[in-house]
């Protein structure tokens, strides 16, 4: 009888996986994805690496169709599952299905998390699995926050007992579908915290020591080119250089530890805490102390670790600590705020723990509503979901910009483009205006603009004189381009205290004032402008309006730059 109901309680839990991810699957370039770090850069990236001229090449070779070319190690990463899914595949099916393939290691990993170490029931577990691998996981991270319940499940099994062969296969394998720089740093810091606490018990440790070993070898072989980039890259002087970090006030300090505290990381590790798990397992707490007029432990901790997490990232905008980090170049360029990565993780923990503490007698029908509640809100979250039938309702933001695939990259329209140029592509170079360079890269266009995590200072001096009028309108966009500078774009004043990346049709007015230094175009060779912007008197940057062009998300104005000698 118990085989049974495991049987179709297993292919219910695979189900309503299924049901989350039907979108992804069955619509293809027609479902809705986050664009934010994916559309617009991550794919482009692997897709541009592994083309047939650069596939085999090594880190240092140039991908010449990038920025005017830039290192393939500043891109990506050989050692890394989606580089190997893009030489075997399709860029969209490759894409599709490390989608899925992140969420499903998500979904097993909690699964058994919950099941071996935390003793949570066989429902409390799906329910914490399915809300886990639900969240929405930048792919560009793959499995840095995504596989963590695995990689805590392999560990917790090697600290306990003597492990069967497949945890350390598990645990080699890790680095090759996770960022170093983003989440390895910290993942190992936190491996480094559990010895210490082992130590100071007095428990055996060997073990741990050797899968700690492990875990850093494997990511010192196929994340060197990375640690390279970390450290400003070889042959050139990184464009890192000149971040800087601002300071706030400790009132501000507050406001920052209470979004993470409530929020999470509303860029890359969005944990769709808020609204359920966080209430309920406050609830929990408070009810539990009132009841059993003691501190539940374990939860204690949880909520300890999550709250100095939180505080810890507040404390970093703190102005001794801001000037700092300024003073160093390491802590300057490196992002030590990424210990929120783990918060997805302790929330889920911590939701595991609270279910717990209820009473047996109402645990089912406790569990019940608040899976039905917190299940709702990630189908809610899911972008084609969100698009089609939330959106109706009620408006919130799943994440910064949600488009279809196709509709983004606008393949028909750019076919177009290239044959009212008709030059081959190799031959000249473009610059968008109002739209991520990615889209013309996804297309084959060679290009002087990108987003890239580093590149060559001298090239970004090179390209902010072209835009260093537009510069001087704007004091933030002044901020976003010369103290961060990842997107070597063109930055203009749009008249808005942020920049926004995307100028999507209906969003620009009728024309705008744009002023481009024509000397400067030339030099990084650029050719031709796609503007979604309709540029008042072009002239006075040296450009020449060609035609017009459009798709369902994009109204682009094709410009020449005139060759005056």
């Amino acid at each position: 009888m118990k085989a049974k109901y495991q049987q179709y309680y297993l292919r219910g839990l695979l189900l309503v996986f299924l049901l989350y991810h039907a979108p992804t699957i069955f619509l293809g370039p027609g479902a809705f994805f986050n664009a934010f770090d994916s559309l617009d850069s991550f794919v482009v990236w692997y897709r541009l690496a592994t083309q047939s001229a650069y596939a085999w090449a090594p880190p240092y070779a140039i991908i010449e169709p990038f920025m005017n070319g830039v290192p393939k190690f500043t891109l990506v990463s050989t050692y890394n599952v989606y580089y190997w899914l893009n030489l075997l595949l399709p860029t969209f099916t490759a894409f599709q299905f490390y989608n899925v393939f992140i969420s499903g290691v998500a979904l097993i990993g909690m699964w058994l998390l919950c099941r071996r170490h935390l003793k949570v029931n066989e429902p409390a577990s799906a329910f914490l699995a399915l809300s886990f691998a639900f969240t929405p996981f930048l792919p560009t991270w793959g499995l840095s926050i995504a596989g963590q319940p695995l990689l805590l499940f392999v560990i917790l099994n090697i600290r306990k007992e003597r492990p069967a062969i497949w945890n350390w296969l598990i645990l080699a394998a890790f680095p090759f579908t996770s960022n170093f720089q983003s989440a390895g740093v910290f993942i190992l810091f936190a491996f480094g915290v559990l010895i210490g606490y082992d130590i100071v018990q007095k428990h055996p440790v060997k073990r741990l020591f050797l899968a700690f070993a492990i875990l850093l070898a494997v990511y010192l072989v196929t994340k060197i080119d990375l640690i390279q980039n970390l450290l400003g890259g070889e042959g050139f002087v990184s464009h890192r250089m000149e971040m800087r970090r601002f300071p706030v006030s400790l009132g501000i300090c507050m406001k920052i530890f209470a979004r993470y505290f409530l929020l999470g990381n509303v860029d890359v590790a969005l944990s769709l805490h808020t609204f359920v798990l966080l209430p309920f397992v406050c609830l929990v707490y408070v009810v539990h102390v009132v009841r059993k007029r003691e501190l539940p432990l374990n939860l204690t901790i949880t909520l300890g670790i999550i709250t100095l997490i939180c505080f810890y990232i507040a404390i970093l905008n703190w102005e001794p600590l801001v000037e700092l980090r300024n003073s160093s170049d390491l802590l300057r360029m490196f992002s030590l705020e990424r210990f929120h990565i783990f918060l997805q993780l302790l929330w889920h923990i911590a939701a595991a723990q609270a279910l717990l503490l209820v009473v047996p007698r109402y645990q089912g029908r406790i569990l019940i509503v608040v899976a039905a509640m917190q299940l709702a809100v990630c189908f809610a979250y899911q972008p084609t979901y969100y698009e089609r039938f939330v959106k109706k309702f009620i408006s919130i933001v799943p994440y910064h910009y949600i488009f279809t695939y196709e509709d983004y990259y606008a393949e028909r329209m750019f076919e177009n483009i290239k044959t009212a140029i008709g030059r081959p592509v190799q031959t000249y170079r473009v610059a968008s205006i109002g739209i991520p360079p990615a889209v013309a890269q996804y297309n084959g266009m060679w290009t002087i603009d990108g987003y890239s995590s580093n590149y060559p200072l001298p090239y970004k001096h090179q390209f902010r004189d072209i835009i260093a009028d537009e510069l001087e309108k704007n004091g933030n966009n002044r901020g976003f381009f010369d103290f961060w500078g990842s997107q070597s774009i063109v930055v203009y004043d749009q008249g808005l205290p942020y920049f926004e990346t995307h100028m999507t049709r209906g969003m620009a007015p009728s024309e705008r004032p744009v002023t481009l230094s024509h000397e400067a175009l030339r030099k990084l060779g650029c050719n031709y402008i796609l503007s979604a912007e309709n540029i008042s008197d072009p002239e006075k940057s040296g450009l020449r309006k060609l035609a017009i062009f459009r798709s369902a998300i994009w109204h682009v104005s094709l410009y020449e730059v005139i060759n005056t000698q």
